[in-house]
């Protein structure tokens, strides 16, 4: 599916905003980890299922101070097949949810977390058609850019 990696930039931008009484996300390099938790997928064999249910993915990106100062909004809305419906950042919490056009029509991302300056952790939920897919991400700040 196009949009799997959709969480990550949706969650890296979404540390990019500074909120209120949280502190601002810190550039450098990051680490991000996502494990699918629950997934649904009406033709798949249950053996296929479970082979990606628990499978960690992760990737390494490097947060720039430009990004890290820059609007969230700016990030997200450059997919323009995805349109941000609600997104919000309080006191160290997110909560935000993205609409976007794929190729099995439409799809909805939705994530809940907590962030700090060096890490995040939320579960993300996507929903397109028959097709569900919860994963939790989990990131941390390693350290300069490489």
């Amino acid at each position: 599916m196009h949009h799997m990696r959709t969480p990550i930039l949706f969650a890296a931008a979404a540390l990019a905003a500074p909120a209120t009484a949280a502190p601002q996300v810190m550039p450098g390099q990051w680490q991000s980890t996502s494990v699918v938790e629950h997934m649904t997928m009406p033709g798949m064999p249950p053996e296929a299922l479970a082979m990606m249910k628990g499978r960690p993915t992760t990737v390494r990106y490097c947060l720039t101070p430009e990004e890290a100062a820059a609007d969230p909004r700016k990030l997200l809305n450059a997919d323009k097949s995805c349109t941000v419906k609600r997104f919000t950042l309080n006191a160290g919490t997110i909560d935000a949810e993205m609409q976007c056009r794929t190729d099995q029509g439409p799809a909805t991302i939705s994530m809940k977390g907590r962030y700090a300056a060096d890490s995040y952790e939320m579960t993300s939920r996507m929903t397109n058609g028959p097709m569900t897919m919860q994963s939790r991400v989990t990131a941390r700040r390693l350290g300069p850019c490489k």
